[in-house]
């Protein structure tokens, strides 16, 4: 059974269809890759299946559970922005235990200290983004988004704003940690390097329709 399945997907923005019919399968542990250039619609699509987008059609379904009418906070699905998107006001520790307030304080702090030592950032619990470096600031935020050990994971450009050398390196690290957790992942790139360097699978979207 597909972890991810979408069929027949379309998201509107304020009325204006963004994404058209957009179909895919994604299996367990998979990298899917899907490239194209800024404007066509690959991010419209990876919030869809986050739930960040309100106007959306066609059918979604996620470790055999039907997505229709699930809140974004509920799907389990975790999500690294382009920018990382870590809340400027908390520091490191306080960052990945937002959404570990379920776990009583002592389960919530091995846990963070878990997650850093993942993303090999011991020691900077008491950071806060501002004095981080870009690419410590992606790593955080992909801990952040295994935090709550989801089965998939969204990656939204994460490495656009990483100059070339430091590019490599940060997205080697984040996707060994991804396979070692055995998490899928659906990453959206303008880069078909990119795109070949990390995915099992890639796919191309332009003017909003999603080719496999």
């Amino acid at each position: 059974m597909a972890l991810l399945e979408l069929h027949g997907v379309a998201v509107s923005i304020d009325g204006t269809p963004i994404v058209h019919d957009a179909s895919l399968s994604l299996a367990e542990r998979e990298v899917l890759a899907i490239q194209g250039a800024s404007g066509c619609g690959k991010t419209t699509l990876l919030r869809a299946i986050a739930g960040l987008e309100p106007e959306v059609s066609g059918s979604m379904s996620y470790a055999g559970a039907d997505l229709t009418s699930v809140p974004p906070e509920r799907r389990n699905i975790g999500f690294v922005f382009q920018e990382g998107a870590l809340f400027p006001h908390l520091n490191v520790g306080r960052n990945l235990g937002f959404g570990l307030r379920h776990l009583d304080a002592e389960a919530r702090q091995a846990k963070i200290d878990e997650l850093l030592a993942l993303v090999r950032l011991e020691g900077l619990t008491d950071r806060y983004p501002h004095q981080l470096s870009g690419g410590q600031r992606q790593r955080v935020a992909l801990a952040r988004a295994i935090a709550r050990e989801p089965k998939l994971v969204l990656l939204d450009e994460p490495f656009s704003s990483l100059d070339a050398e430091l590019k490599q390196d940060v997205r080697s690290e984040l996707f060994e940690v991804l396979r070692s957790r055995g998490v899928a992942a659906m990453l959206v790139t303008h880069d078909p390097e990119e795109a070949a360097a990390v995915a099992d699978r890639t796919g191309t979207m332009t003017d909003g329709r999603l080719s496999l």
